[in-house]
């Protein structure tokens, strides 16, 4: 009778492990120790810092790249970048960059979004891109290549190293990967939802924007707060499209595959291969209650964050409960600051903060429940010592025991033990 009584033990420890193990990072913002620590100042560059993106390139990882409203002096005052690479690392190292035509490919930069092949692409919160008074003002694209950008075509003819932009879109506020060279965009001249295909980019510095083609979802009437950022980011796993609709104050969400062409539209001062506007597309509002300015936004496997630039509170919403759930907000204290913020790989939270020009990064310190003596590994040791208070030969602290109640019953017993070997085997 004891053998089947054992086996079921180990089953539902089993199953209690993985459990624990399927919990989302983020989750620990909310109900552990935080450390928020400034990672980037004016000195490496930081100028009206608005958004932030990590290089999706393995080789490149913790390569963050921020974007810069503009910079005061130089060229029309254009927008630039500074680079950090080994971010969050004791080596740590930032590079300040900008393009030589950046008064109008990066005039008032407004979002950066970095693809999987390499190229990044930047938003500009402007009318008209040339001063002029007209509407010419769109999405900028880019390689990172550091050889190539802001490096090629500097003093000569050509049009800086920029590779493409499509000039369709003023007020563009906030932008997102789509795979390749397609990128989503906030229209905030328009209140739309925007798709951009760049097709294949022209040569670095020219001109040629005639493959370009570009799809307008009016069905959302998304509303810009000025001066501010709409970021977007799509989910992976669903692959809806997640926007924070600033000027409405509220998070939405759209299929990017649905909707039809309702309209065949006339690009303004540039030919390309299609324009349309769509109608009938597949959204919903995700949340809409206790925001005022939510600006950034990312994902993060099933966790939405997004930030308020009125208050500067971090909210986590569990997206995969329907509807969406709110599960607690992190409270940084960086009122009208906010404006951009991501995860990296590793689950730590960065964010920029515009007006101060900084950077900061913000880490958990996660209790790993089962690490009795807090050395941070699972070791014979721990189940030694959980043991041995199971069978009274010792006593603990509070820490201690706390650590000790691997399941989270609140009672110290033969279960957590052989959790506690669960962990130490696994």
């Amino acid at each position: 009778m004891r053998k089947p009584k054992l086996l079921k033990i180990f089953f539902l420890s089993y199953a209690l492990i993985s459990f624990l193990h399927s919990q989302n990072i983020i989750d620990s913002y909310l109900d552990s120790d935080i450390t928020t620590t400034l990672m980037g100042i004016y000195a490496d560059g930081l100028r009206t810092p608005r958004d932030l993106d990590f290089h999706k390139d393995a080789a490149r990882q913790n390569e963050l790249w921020v974007i810069n409203e503009n910079n005061t002096g130089g060229r029309n005052h254009g927008g630039s970048t500074v680079t950090y690479y080994n971010a969050g690392l004791d080596n740590q190292l930032a590079e300040y960059r900008k393009d030589s035509w950046s008064g109008h490919f990066m005039h008032t930069a407004s979002a950066i979004a970095i693809s999987e092949n390499g190229t990044f692409a930047n938003t500009l919160d402007v009318q008209d891109a040339n001063n002029s008074g007209g509407y010419f003002t769109g999405c900028t694209l880019w390689d990172s290549d550091t050889s190539v950008y802001a490096r090629v075509h500097q003093n000569d003819s050509w049009l800086g190293s920029h590779i493409d932009m499509i000039h369709q879109s003023p007020y563009s506020e906030g932008i997102a990967s789509a795979g390749g060279n397609t990128y989503w965009l906030f229209d905030g001249y328009h209140n739309s939802i925007v798709k951009y295909d760049f097709g294949v980019p022209h040569q670095q510095g020219g001109d040629d924007h005639s493959d370009g083609r570009v799809w307008r979802h009016d069905d959302l009437a998304v509303n810009r707060q000025p001066g501010l950022s709409s970021h977007l980011e799509i989910d992976p796993v669903s692959g809806w499209l997640y926007i924070a609709d600033t000027g409405n104050q509220r998070i939405l969400r759209m299929d990017p595959n649905s909707g039809s062409i309702a309209q065949n539209l006339n690009p303004y001062g540039e030919t390309l291969q299609g324009y349309w506007r769509m109608s009938g597309t597949d959204w919903n509002v995700v949340a809409d209650s206790d925001l005022t300015y939510p600006t950034g936004l990312d994902i993060y496997e099933d966790r939405l964050l997004i930030s308020d630039y009125a208050n500067g509170d971090i909210i986590i919403y569990d997206i995969y409960q329907d509807p969406v759930v709110e599960l607690g907000r992190i409270e940084t204290g960086f009122s009208n600051e906010i404006m951009g913020l991501k995860v990296s790989p590793e689950g730590d939270i960065w964010f920029v903060c515009s007006n101060a020009n900084e950077l900061y990064q913000i880490t958990v310190s996660v209790i790993m429940l089962g690490d009795v003596n807090g050395d941070g590994i699972y070791t014979i040791m721990d189940v030694v010592l959980c043991a041995q208070y199971v069978m009274g030969l010792s006593e603990m602290d509070d820490d201690e025991l706390f650590r000790s109640d691997a399941n989270s019953d609140g009672v110290i017993d033969v279960l957590d033990v052989l959790l506690i070997v669960d962990l130490v085997i696994d």
